[in-house]
């Protein structure tokens, strides 16, 4: 009961690891619950953060399976090549794989269509734990977006902004017709939407994942909310709209 109430205080939780076994066994796991990664050119949090640095030294301490919530950030000097398999090696990877019990994974700029002949090789440990994914300005097609989002089988909460001046998606091809997510995820928690101009992504998602069934939204800038709105009929509970006037606020719909 007094660790449940530190949760958020670090200092507190250093202090308690040092008590005795049975509170450092307790305490540990809070003090690792977030690892932020942050590829080089990120300029805010400290080299200390810099990919891969932090995976290597939670390996080596066997600290990476105790990790819940995992947030990658993309650096300037990356922002075209985004978070891509050309940061991996073969050690690199095994440690990655070591985050075996991530349940919120958080990407910035993810380069799905490098990614998409070997989206398992490098994201299956994450697949059967993870429950709230966020993609922040995807590189990729409509249908590589929703294919790499229809790999978490067990996905309640999505999260997705996309660039505000940009476009949304990069052109798709051809094949992209033929990507058939594997899984249909619940997708029964919140979506988080920002920025988002194509009515078209709205539509696969809803064809795809044979609809969606969210209790909360939280939309800005979001074009086709009708058909949001319209899919989770049975189920919203919560709906927050934030225009570009920065004025916004909660609107419950649960009994109405």
């Amino acid at each position: 009961m007094i660790i449940a109430h530190l949760t958020r205080d670090t200092r507190s939780l250093l202090t308690c690891t040092l008590t005795c076994y049975s509170w450092y066994i307790i305490a540990v796991p809070h003090l690792h619950h977030t690892l932020i990664v942050s590829t080089p050119g990120f300029d805010s949090v400290g080299r200390r953060l810099l990919w891969p640095r932090p995976l290597v030294r939670g390996h080596e301490l066997g600290l990476l399976p105790l990790v819940k919530e995992f947030q990658i950030q993309i650096g300037d000097l990356r922002e075209d090549e985004g978070f891509s398999p050309e940061l991996f090696n073969c050690c690199i990877l095994r440690r990655f794989s070591a985050l075996s019990n991530v349940r919120e994974l958080g990407i910035e700029l993810l380069n799905i269509p490098k990614f998409m002949q070997r989206i398992r090789k490098y994201f299956g440990h994450f697949l059967p734990t993870v429950r709230s994914l966020a993609l922040n300005k995807p590189k990729g097609s409509r249908r590589q977006v929703l294919y790499f989002i229809g790999q978490f089988q067990h996905l309640d909460d999505l999260t997705l902004r996309f660039s505000y001046h940009g476009p949304d998606f990069h052109e798709g091809q051809a094949d992209d017709l033929e990507l058939v997510p594997p899984f249909v995820p619940p997708l029964r928690g919140r979506l988080t939407m920002k920025h988002s101009k194509k009515v078209e992504f709205l539509k696969d998602m809803i064809g795809l994942f044979g609809g969606i069934r969210f209790h909360s939204m939280d939309l800005l800038d979001v074009n086709g909310i009708q058909l949001l709105l319209h899919g989770c009929a049975e189920t919203l509970e919560i709906l927050r709209l934030c225009p570009s006037d920065p004025r916004c606020g909660w609107l419950s719909l649960k009994g109405v």
